[in-house]
């Protein structure tokens, strides 16, 4: 039982989740509450300990209490009660709601029991964790991050305050879980004063109807998930495929531009060897004003190739040297 000094550190979920055994690791004794897999292993009654030592600053008892959904309603009343019972007992508290899993999936029942009880106390974020237990060791890649970003939507609870404990196979993670839950405590938490809005609300009639809704809300964030995810997928497939596209169609450009350079300096090259030929003939001929008539037409080709080489968008700086032969002496 919480004394006047000491707050409380609540672990609420449904039975069969592993509270009892979460609530072990805290107080790093495995003897401390009943956690065997069996029928009389379901709590039943509020059970406290506390804690050997402090957490931060803070000195912790823990409560070990009923979960609420249950078969019938005359279980469900008891677990109301109990549960009630334990904020009235120590009213500062940090709480620890903690949520199973179904083949990787937020059981409904989870959801349901999550609600009604949040619905009845309202939890502050600075004074609640979000605990998803027994996580497999073989998850596939990025669970964690979809699974908190699910649970926030379905909880309104800040994903930062959401937390994965896999499952224990060894005194080590025994150890790891202990560790994780120290942290988290510390680094995200702060006792507050819990105090009831409404009594908690659940018959057990209602309890399909509830499940029902919870699963539709949760298939429904997960489609959003998937659909969203593969539109991530699409997109970054087609900016790769344009990319790839920009990437073909830039080459022939290049291609273009160095073919049409080869073809113009082909041009040039048999121009200027037939002009060199008129010229040599010339100068053979001794016919001055020929000579100067065929220098100037020089000068205009060399004007016009000079404008079609600057209209070519990609090609190397050619310089076109003339070997000029001195004439002959009469």
């Amino acid at each position: 039982m919480a004394s006047a000094t000491t707050y409380g550190l609540i672990l609420l979920g449904n039975s069969g989740v592993g509270k009892s055994f979460l609530a072990n690791r805290l107080l790093n004794d495995d003897e401390a509450f009943e956690s065997r897999f069996s029928a009389r292993s379901v709590t039943r009654h509020t059970e406290w300990k506390d804690m050997p030592t402090n957490i931060g600053r803070y000195t912790f008892s823990v409560a070990n209490i009923p979960g609420l959904v249950e078969a019938n309603q005359k279980l469900i009343d008891e677990n109301r009660v109990e549960i009630m019972k334990a904020f009235e007992q120590c009213p500062w508290a940090v709480v620890l709601f903690v949520f199973g899993l179904n083949n990787g999936r937020i059981p409904d029942e989870d959801l349901v029991a999550f609600k009604r009880i949040n619905d009845a106390y309202e939890f502050p974020t600075e004074s609640l964790l979000l605990i998803v237990n027994g996580v497999p060791l073989d998850r596939p890649d990025g669970y964690e991050e979809k699974t908190a970003q699910l649970l926030e939507e379905l909880t309104s609870i800040d994903k930062s305050h959401i937390y994965f404990v896999e499952r224990s196979t060894s005194e080590k993670s025994k150890k790891d879980i202990h560790d994780l839950l120290y942290e988290a405590i510390i680094s995200k938490c702060e006792p507050v004063h819990h105090t009831r809005k409404r009594d908690i609300e659940l018959l057990s009639d209602e309890i399909s109807r509830l499940k029902m809704e919870s699963k539709y809300r949760q298939d429904q964030l997960l489609a959003q998930e998937a659909e969203h995810s593969k539109k991530q997928t699409l997109s970054t497939t087609l900016q790769r495929n344009q990319l790839f596209t920009m990437t073909l169609e830039s080459k022939p450009d290049l291609a273009d531009d160095k073919t049409r350079f080869d073809e113009m300096m082909e041009v040039i090259d048999a121009e200027h060897v037939r002009n060199m030929e008129k010229l040599k003939r010339m100068q053979e001929n001794s016919n001055s004003a020929a000579v100067q008539q065929l220098t100037d037409r020089f000068k205009v080709e060399n004007d016009r190739n000079k404008k079609l080489l600057d209209q070519i968008s990609v090609s190397p700086n050619v310089i076109v040297v003339y070997e000029k032969k001195p004439q002959k002496k009469n």
